[in-house]
């Protein structure tokens, strides 16, 4: 179970350094619009715990490899396309 306990670290880390990407987008572009820097966050919160709660699902999967291994491939994805939505601000 440590590889859990590490995906969810690595969880915690990639989401918190999104968030802080739009806020420094923010700081250096004050012309962005607010609402779409709050769209952003709540875009990026809502994937946390989508990502998180499908982690303890995991656990009861058929295959817990594979789950695991596709599960970390849909968190990359999802993390390029908020990068390229921080990027279009």
């Amino acid at each position: 179970m440590s590889s859990i306990k590490k995906l969810k670290k690595d969880i915690n880390y990639i989401f918190g350094e999104v968030i802080d990407e739009i806020n420094f987008k923010q700081l250096l572009n004050p012309e962005v619009a607010e609402e779409k820097v709050e769209e952003l966050i709540d875009e990026a919160v809502a994937a946390y715990e989508n990502f998180y709660q499908k982690i303890h699902a995991g656990r009861k999967a058929e295959n817990v490899k594979s789950y695991f291994k596709n599960l970390t491939g849909e968190i990359n994805e999802a993390v390029e396309k908020l990068m390229d939505k921080i990027e279009s601000l």
